[in-house]
């Protein structure tokens, strides 16, 4: 099931995203934050990552190399471990509690790069606020490689080391008839050159939202907002075949829509669009699926081992549209469901992989970051939906508390991350703090825009009820 890599033996970034994130224009490093119930033993933590099977992947003891035509490998290394923790003593100050002093610790982090000196990730140990934070470069893999590799070496539901699951069977696009086919061709088509025009010279209008010149340097802050499962499947359930991810979409259209009512109303025009970039999974036959759209993680292994952990992803634009009146938030969901029920249809994430994949195979990976680029500055802000190990998990014994990822800072003032994790999912709002002054004030128009949700399905529920029983 896996080919043995030798020391010093080269191997080529097998993903065009992978080629494009090795680039010093897309240094995109991912923070995964990993909360732990009691204090932390160190000699028990080492051990436990040591004897792991994050360990044995070939990725986590590999340079990144580069060779005289320019061109980036992977060079197997011998690997210590103890280069890759770094302790921190780290005590929240009298203003802050724990979690805010990760979110600060975590901001500061999203500004600092990773040394290539080295394999490309780390464990930062933060002891007083028993917290740990796993690093991994971009261009080693994405966020679903990593909730796979935790659920694969700490979860319970593991089967030869790999996670437990059957993928869904799905449908060819040329399997559902011929008025679905030439549906599915023309929104391709239509989306695919969408997508062309964002990467060169289509932006987003400005709004108090926008991002600037090398907004990526500029300081950031981070917020966390916090949901039940159980209240997005009520949601979810009230609106006919949504997804969990339209509930997340949703509720952010409605709540950038009242951020922008409170801070500039002046100069917006009702229905006018603000682009979000979304991530999408493509290690499943689902052609438009945001990370993982209510179906369990990918299995660990059923690729080669050694290419397992890389980035099969695409991108689609997601266009949010500005509201000018107070618009119910299930209608905001609605209009998502709506808009992804049509990415759906087509193949816009395929197209922007393969696109990416010509460009840094014909010009160079140079190019390919040079258009990823493009893309990210050209739209207002990029959404991430991942599931999360779904049963609680432990690290030497000690039980994991919450699991949420950011990456270092983008081209883009906001970016919105969130991460499901034993019945939870917690939403990471990174903002360009010299742009957005009160991240707490956006957070709060989110929450808001969830809690009417919830209120609006559980008193129409309640009507439900009577009429049955009355």
């Amino acid at each position: 099931m896996a080919k043995k890599i030798e020391e010093g033996e080269l191997v080529e970034l097998n993903s065009p995203f992978s080629r494009v994130y090795a680039c010093p224009e897309t240094d995109y490093v991912m923070n995964c934050a990993i909360g732990l119930k009691h204090s932390i033993d160190l000699d028990a933590l080492k051990a436990a990552i040591s004897s792991s099977l994050m360990i044995r992947h070939p990725r986590f003891h590999s340079l990144l190399v580069t060779d005289h035509r320019g061109r980036h490998h992977w060079k197997n290394v011998p690997l210590n471990i103890d280069d890759h923790l770094v302790i921190r003593h780290h005590h929240p100050t009298a203003a802050e509690d724990d979690e805010k002093a990760i979110n600060a610790y975590l901001s500061d982090l999203a500004m600092s790069p990773m040394s290539k000196d080295k394999p490309l990730w780390e464990l930062q140990v933060l002891v007083g606020l028993k917290c740990v934070i796993l690093r991994v470069h971009h261009s080693v893999g994405d966020g679903l490689s990593v909730m796979t590799m935790l659920t694969a070496c700490f979860g319970q539901k593991r089967v030869n080391g790999f996670v437990d699951h059957q993928p869904k069977k799905q449908k060819h696009f040329w399997e559902k008839g011929v008025w679905s086919m030439m549906k599915t061709i023309w929104l391709s088509l239509v989306f695919g050159a969408r997508l062309g025009a964002r990467n060169l010279w289509v932006k987003d209008e400005e709004t108090a939202i926008s991002g600037g010149d090398a907004v990526d340097l500029w300081p950031r802050k981070l917020v966390t907002i916090k949901f039940k499962l159980e209240d997005m499947q009520s949601i979810k359930k009230a609106i006919p075949k949504a997804t969990a991810n339209d509930v997340l979409l949703g509720l952010i259209s409605c709540g950038l829509s009242r951020y922008l009512n409170a801070q500039s109303p002046k100069g917006l025009r009702d229905g006018m669009q603000i682009t979000a970039i979304v991530p999408v999974n493509l290690r499943q036959d689902s052609k438009s699926q945001l990370m993982s759209d209510d179906q369990e993680i990918s299995p660990l292994g059923k690729e080669n081992y050694a290419s397992a952990w890389t980035n099969k992803i695409g991108l689609i634009l997601f266009p949010i549209y500005y509201s000018e009146g107070d618009v119910h938030p299930l209608q905001h969901v609605r209009r998502a469901k709506k808009i992804m029920d049509q990415k759906k249809q087509t193949f816009e994430a395929q197209i922007s992989e393969k696109l990416l994949s010509l460009i840094t195979s014909c010009l160079g990976a140079k190019v390919g970051s040079w258009i990823c680029g493009r893309t990210l500055s050209n739209t207002t802000l990029i959404i991430s939906n991942i599931m999360g190990p779904q049963e609680e998990i432990s690290i030497a014994g000690n039980p994991v508390t919450f699991i949420r990822l950011n990456l270092s800072s983008m081209p883009q003032a906001i970016t919105l991350h969130m991460v499901s994790y034993a019945g939870r999912a917690d939403l990471q709002v990174m903002v360009a703090k010299d742009i957005i002054h009160d991240p707490e004030f956006l957070a709060n128009c989110f929450e808001n825009s969830f809690l009417e949700m919830k209120k609006s399905v559980m008193s129409s529920s309640e009507v439900q009820v009577r009429k049955k029983y009355y």
